[in-house]
């Protein structure tokens, strides 16, 4: 049993480095018991061996996705857990390699590049789930990962697979040729941190500022839901936003499906609605479900902005549904799936990027998970969004560690693109975050607490002036990565 449990300490390891646990530096050493439970052993061996390790990091880790949907937290654990073992496959294949060819590159080398690589997959298939991305671990340490405004989150992924297989290789080899490993892990890490300070001490500020205000209901996931909360949820919402009028926002932010039932047809909503912003004379920002009746009935997740007179300037729908939440993969093969996830009939993906304009500078609108996928991020930016909102809604997950994971993963989208970003959630962590990554303010009540408190807050958003390599050219590292990790290991 000790390969099986080492295997599992190392995903233990890699959770307790995200929050709420939030012990970073565990993330340096998190992968060294894989790869000591993993080395040489045949691939059949090393597949039970991994899978374990993955099984252990990805069901503490979304623990909290049980509040939700047993049967997709199990589907989707099961599924993700299949990247350890091919990351401790492909290792032995490399370090089985070594030496066999003339320019063979030591497996030490390669190792980041298949972890960057399997990362990048993850991002993508099956609709794409990121999260978890060993990178965001280090969310606070805000200089090393600067280098996200180059290479992405996948740059910090990198650093950390280096120096995770560079120490395991000075323990393989018991202190003898382990000058090269450690030299490189020492100068990668020196050249991000030093990337960093420069970063930091450049001035990219344009002097323009957005003074953007949101607003935490903190209304119960079963009253979102019932019928009977209606008037009383819409009615909070509008006194809470009230008592923002004499703080001249710019703009107002109302969470995820903020407005129960469907905004554009319900006449009495829409009302509500117009008579809040003839009064506030602010534009606001909201979530609300919205249905359209083509071949059949489509459901979509949407962001409206109305204006101070209450018209609907434009909508986003969402683009990047949540699987096993708001849509179901393989639903024709596994049609149980259906009666045990939150949608039955599952939500229609949005195909355009909606860049909302505003007075002082246009933004772009990211609902629910849609602030953990950085494309999405960058095509906001790239279509001309100065910063970003992120709408969401937590209550589904309970007081468990999901909303601070988020908030991590949220982070890096500011420092890849150089925006900063305003989070209004229902029931917390509604924050926001400068361009460098820097959390700013989290809205708290007067004890300090974070999440199912209400509340409002109104702060300024500094805009940067200069774009970033990230934005212009997407994940050519992680691709890169990708592509070396193939032709060291696939090509024979």
């Amino acid at each position: 049993m000790q390969p099986y449990l080492l295997s599992i300490l190392s995903g233990l390891l890699l959770t307790a480095a995200f929050p709420n646990a939030g012990w970073s530096i565990l993330a340096w050493i998190a992968l060294i018991p894989l790869l000591i439970a993993t080395d040489s052993r045949r691939p059949k061996e090393a597949f039970a061996i991994g899978y374990a390790g993955g099984a252990a990091f990805y069901w503490s880790l979304l623990y909290w996705l049980n509040n939700v949907t047993v049967a997709g937290f199990l589907a989707l654990t099961l599924y993700l857990a299949v990247y350890f073992p091919v990351f401790a496959i492909l290792m032995n294949l490399a370090w089985r390699r070594e030496g066999r060819r003339r320019f063979t590159p030591p497996a030490w080398l390669v190792a980041p590049f298949i972890w960057t690589g399997l990362e990048y997959i993850r991002t993508y298939v099956l609709s794409g789930f990121p999260w978890g991305l060993i990178g965001v671990t280090q969310y606070r340490c805000i200089p090393l990962i600067q280098i996200s405004s180059l290479t992405g989150v996948y740059g910090v992924s990198f650093l950390l697979a280096l120096v995770n297989v560079s120490l395991y290789e000075c323990v393989r080899r018991r202190g003898r040729g382990c000058i090269a490993p450690a030299a490189a892990a020492a100068m990668a890490l020196c050249a991000s941190a030093a990337f960093g300070v420069y970063s930091l001490g450049r001035d990219i500020g344009a002097g323009e500022k957005v003074r953007v205000a949101i607003v935490q209901g903190n209304v119960p996931q079963d009253e979102k839901c019932g019928e009977g909360f209606r008037e009383e949820i819409i009615q909070r919402f509008h006194d809470m936003t009230r008592t923002l009028k004499f703080a001249c926002p710019e703009l107002i932010v109302w969470p995820e499906t903020s407005l129960p039932g469907y905004y554009w047809y319900e006449k009495r909503v829409r009302a509500a609605v117009a008579e809040n912003q003839q009064e506030m004379r602010i534009p606001l920002l909201f979530g609300s479900e919205h249905m359209e009746q083509r071949e059949r009935r489509e459901y979509y997740n949407c962001a409206f902005l109305v204006d101070e007179r209450g018209e609907i300037v434009d909508r986003y729908d969402k683009i990047h549904l949540v699987l096993f939440g708001e849509v179901i993969p393989c639903k024709a093969w596994l049609p149980f799936l259906k009666r045990v996830v939150p949608y039955e009939d599952g939500f229609t993906p949005g195909n355009r990027f909606t860049v909302f304009p505003l007075a002082p500078a246009p933004f772009g609108a990211l609902i629910c998970f849609e602030d953990i996928m950085p494309d999405l991020a960058r095509g906001f930016v790239k279509r001309g969004a100065r910063f970003l909102v992120n709408l969401t809604n937590d209550a589904w997950f309970g007081r468990t560690s999901q909303p601070y994971q988020q908030v991590a993963h949220a982070v890096f989208r500011c420092v890849e693109n150089a925006v900063p970003m305003a989070r209004a959630t229902n029931t917390g962590v509604s924050c926001y975050i400068d361009y460098h990554g820097r959390i700013m303010r989290v809205l708290t009540d007067g004890e300090g607490r974070d999440i199912f408190v209400q509340g409002t807050a109104v702060d300024d958003l500094d805009l940067s002036r200069t774009g970033t390599f990230y934005t212009r050219w997407g994940n050519l590292f992680a691709i890169a990565c990708l592509v070396v990790a193939c032709a060291v290991i696939v090509i024979p």
